[in-house]
């Protein structure tokens, strides 16, 4: 089960202050920082930032709209963290308050700001992990022009830990969320990234990487950052000695030295936080939410999570009996979910039946598992319907994460059909 990210950092340009900001502002930013600090993910990043100087004090949390499809984002001109209030509007299922309105409600309603900060504290913790990158590293942030790519593998993977110590303490969210008996839309949006882990940190970063380079666009790798630094400053030499101005090629001269620092310390912690994390993090997570799928039967996000111990998995330096607990809760996913299709296929509609169909020849092929000889025919009879099924709602669709659902299994289907193998 893969759901869209959707924190994208873009810098909008937001409306002047309201009179309620500085109250809304302390409110937020303290209650979120007691539900942060409640969870050891969140500690450690306040551990971090308190390496950040004053800044980190006159962080302000501000509520704007903002016509991008982002939860929040850190805008470090104004040094605050802005939640835009289209979805908390849509959270709330309110409509027709301004932003001048929603600020002064929200202040003086601590019941509201209670639940908004239960289930958007992930965002927060997010976009604050942005918000430490800056004050460390600003000549970086500068250079790319917005967040570098590889902020993003941090904030994503500090997100990922602090959602699963959430889970770990008290999992009737994850539960509820699984069986489909509650979800809101900041809570598909967290759980949606934190149910794409992979035993492999370079899978995890690739599926960053692909929506950030090829999705959204705009995000700047720091090697991209440091070669478009250089070549300003290759034009500024050309154009210092051309017009006399030797004081500018030297700034930026200057300015790329600080960058060049800047990325070394930055790519020995990104480096460090990982190998300290993975695979064990990543493991455990997978074990946890797969079990408990596995119980609620819900067999693709079942598949998908237990059926991951493949070939190459040893490589990964996962501890073996964590592996050989992932390789046996695997083979039993794959035994249930065949079992289960057996007695439910014919009450499932195409949307449902290809799901379970293709999670489970996933997990077959990963770990190297013949698929199931009995259930070759309904593959084969079902494959094309769901290709069909699927290239008809991508047509149609307009909404882009909804749009990208679809065709992901479009094109998973129809090379199914063109490459039906052996059987």
């Amino acid at each position: 089960m893969k759901l869209p990210l959707a924190l994208l950092l873009l810098l909008p340009v937001w409306a002047g202050a309201y009179p309620y900001d500085a109250r809304l502002s302390a409110r937020l930013k303290g209650e979120f920082d007691a539900d942060l600090r409640a969870n050891a993910v969140g500690r450690e990043l306040f551990g971090r930032l308190e390496k950040a100087g004053p800044a980190r004090e006159a962080l302000r949390v501000l509520v704007r709209t903002d016509p991008a499809e982002c939860f929040a984002s850190f805008d470090p001109d104004s040094n605050a963290i802005y939640f835009n209030s289209r979805f908390i509007l849509k959270f709330f299922a309110a409509k027709g308050f301004k932003d001048r309105r929603l600020v002064e409600l929200l202040s003086g309603n601590k019941k509201a700001r209670a639940l908004l900060v239960k289930y958007a504290a992930p965002v927060y913790l997010h976009e604050l992990v942005h918000a430490l990158q800056f004050y460390l590293y600003p000549e970086y942030r500068q250079d790319a022009g917005a967040n570098p790519l590889e902020w993003e593998y941090e904030a994503y993977l500090t997100e990922d830990m602090f959602v699963h110590e959430r889970m770990k303490a008290d999992p009737a969210l994850l539960k509820a969320f699984i069986t489909g008996a509650y979800t809101d839309l900041y809570t598909a949006n967290v759980l949606g990234s934190y149910f794409t882990l992979s035993l492999d940190k370079e899978n995890y970063k690739e599926r960053i990487r692909r929506y950030y380079e090829e999705g959204v666009g705009g995000y700047m790798s720091m090697e991209k950052a440091e070669s478009a630094k250089k070549n300003n400053v290759a034009d500024a030499k050309i154009m210092a000695y051309a017009a006399g101005a030797v004081g500018e090629y030297e700034k930026d001269s200057s300015a790329l030295a600080r960058l060049g620092r800047e990325k070394e310390d930055y790519a020995r912690f990104l480096d460090d936080f990982y190998a300290s994390r993975w695979p064990a993090f990543s493991a455990d997570a997978l074990l946890f939410v797969g079990s408990m799928a596995l119980a609620e039967k819900n067999y693709p996000l079942a598949l998908d999570c237990l059926a991951v111990a493949d070939v190459n998995s040893q490589a990964n330096g996962l501890d073996p009996a964590a592996l050989n607990t992932l390789k046996t809760k695997g083979a039993l996913a794959i035994l249930e979910a065949a079992s289960y299709l057996r007695d439910n296929s014919k009450k499932m509609d195409i949307e449902l039946l290809s799901r379970h169909l293709k999670a489970l020849e996933k997990a077959c092929v990963s770990t190297a598992r013949p698929f199931p000889d009995d259930l070759v025919s309904m593959k084969k009879l079902i494959y094309p319907k769901a290709m069909a099924f699927f290239a008809r709602k991508y047509a149609a669709e307009k909404q882009q994460a909804r749009k990208d659902y679809y065709k992901e299994n479009m094109d998973y289907f129809a090379a199914a059909c063109a490459n039906p193998g052996e059987e």
